[in-house]
Order: C-alpha cells, then sequence, then structure tokens
C-alpha cells in the first residue's frame, strides 16, 4: 500500500489551530498517528475507498434528520437505500426521549483555550503553533458541531446519531472525547451549568438510546486534562509509536507505515474513536 500525501512534501509542519474530539481521540490513542494524520497530512487511497460507502451513507442519515427537521420532504432521500429507509422508520417508531425548547441541527460552537509555554522552553524547539510563539503561549480553538442540540428553558440536552453496526460501551462513550468536549464546551459557552445538561447517544441500528449525564466534578476534571493534553500538543517535538502488538494498531490505516503489518479489515474496530463517522 501507498502512502499519499495531500500536500507538498517541503511544505512546513501546518499550525493547527483548531482542535476537535477527533484531535483529542487520537492524541490519546497514538501520537505517531496523530502526526501522520494532522501534521504530515497523510492519507491512505486504500484504507480510504474501504470507508467511504460507510462515511457516505451515515452523512446522507445525517443530511436526512436535518431535512426532517426543517420540514422538508425526506422520501426522496430515504428511498435513495434501504438503510435509510430502516434508520428513517426506527427513527419514526422509537425516537429519543427530547426536552422542549430550541432546536438546532448541524450546531457549531467553539472555544478559545490559550496554554502557557514554560519560560525555559525554547521558542524554536516546539513544533506546534509557531505563529503564537510570540505571545508565549499555545493557542486553540476548540470546535465542536453538535448533530442535534436542543436548548431548553432548565436544561439542554446534546443528541447525536450512531449509524454504524458496532456496539459501544457505555463507559467507552463516557469517557470518549465527543462526549467530554461536546458537554465541556456547551457548559463554557451557555449559562447552564453542567448538572443541566446531558448527550443523547441514537443508534439507528437498534433504534436504542444511551443518556449521558453530567456534573459539575466532571467539568473540572475535563478542563484540567485537556489543559494537560493541549500543553502535550504545544510542546511536542517527537510523536512516539505504540508499543509493537498494540490492539490499537490492528484497524490503523498506518499500520504499514509503522512495520506493524499490513491494516486488518477483516472486521470492524470497536474503538469508538476508530469509526470514522465521529471523527470532526
Amino acid at each position: 500500500m501507498v502512502l499519499q500525501e495531500r500536500k507538498s512534501a517541503m511544505t512546513a509542519i501546518p499550525t493547527i489551530t483548531s482542535i476537535s474530539q477527533g484531535h483529542l481521540n487520537i492524541w490519546e490513542t497514538c501520537q505517531r498517528k496523530y502526526q501522520y494524520s494532522f501534521l504530515e497530512d497523510l492519507s491512505l487511497p486504500e484504507a480510504d475507498l474501504q470507508l467511504t460507502e460507510k462515511l457516505l451513507l451515515g452523512s446522507h442519515f445525517h443530511l436526512l434528520m436535518q431535512q426532517k427537521e426543517l420540514g422538508l420532504d425526506v422520501l426522496p432521500l430515504a428511498n435513495s437505500d434501504l438503510n435509510l429507509q430502516s434508520w428513517l422508520s426506527a427513527f419514526e417508531n422509537q425516537p429519543p426521549e427530547m426536552i422542549d425548547g430550541d432546536r438546532l441541527c448541524e450546531h457549531r460552537r467553539t472555544l478559545e483555550m490559550s496554554i502557557e509555554r514554560p519560560v525555559e522552553m525554547p521558542v524554536e524547539m516546539s513544533t506546534h503553533h509557531s505563529q503564537n510563539h510570540d505571545r508565549g503561549q499555545g493557542h486553540f480553538v476548540l470546535t465542536t458541531i453538535y448533530d442535534f442540540l436542543i436548548l431548553g428553558d432548565r436544561k439542554a440536552q446534546i443528541l447525536d446519531w450512531k449509524t454504524h453496526q458496532v456496539a459501544i460501551a457505555f463507559d467507552k462513550l463516557r469517557h470518549n472525547w465527543q462526549t467530554r468536549l461536546y458537554l465541556y464546551v456547551l457548559a463554557k459557552t451557555t449559562s447552564y451549568k453542567p448538572e443541566q445538561l446531558s448527550m443523547t447517544y441514537w443508534f439507528a441500528n437498534t433504534a436504542e438510546s444511551v443518556i449521558i449525564d453530567y456534573s459539575q466534578v466532571e467539568q473540572d476534571q475535563t478542563e484540567k486534562k485537556l489543559q494537560q493534553i493541549l500543553k502535550a500538543i504545544a510542546q511536542a517535538q517527537n510523536y512516539p509509536k505504540l508499543v509493537i502488538d498494540s490492539p490499537d494498531c490492528k484497524y490503523c490505516e498506518f499500520r504499514d507505515r509503522c512495520d506493524r503489518g499490513n491494516i486488518s479489515i477483516s472486521s470492524s474496530p470497536s474503538n469508538i474513536a476508530d469509526i470514522p463517522e465521529i471523527i470532526v
């Protein structure tokens, strides 16, 4: 398999200012994968082709749900694929519980966060955010895109549509950066208390909902962890590989590049961070 580089090989490592849950999930999983994915902007055509159909189908369902909320005719899109028909029927027959309030589809929110750089750290040593060195800090914009957001009088609810086949354990959902970042940013950018927020994952293949509540303790823990990760990203000079035989390498598109053998395509990954649908 041959890796393709979307940018010229002579292009300098780009400045990343927008940080999504995808960046955070990959950083915590494998820093070398972070380097390949975001700093060197590498892609693996063969792996991309295998995922294109699922990605497109998931995108169509998100579009269908957006059109439905806007009161548009969704039948032409729904009738274009049997899966879309099935998922729409499942939603109409067994929708997730929703609070009353203002309803927003595909809603983007951002939050600026700055990480102070230690005085003893030489400016030229950092490979991240070079344009911010004069300010003595790494400057980031946390970015979230909510499939569906309801802002009520006393509560707010995030809803996220999941169309993949793989079951995800509750603890994985709770600790995944999609959950943590989405709730954190919403708490920071609204007047709601963390205890007034929740996130609902609705799984189209089973019509089942997973509801995750939030708290001030979790908000404080998330902020502390974000500070740690963003500081590490801002100061990173090396991006180590995982140990040989790490389970996280099994489905990685860069497995061959790291001399870990060919990518396994016999079955689907169970790690939520590996599911392309949730990587912003």
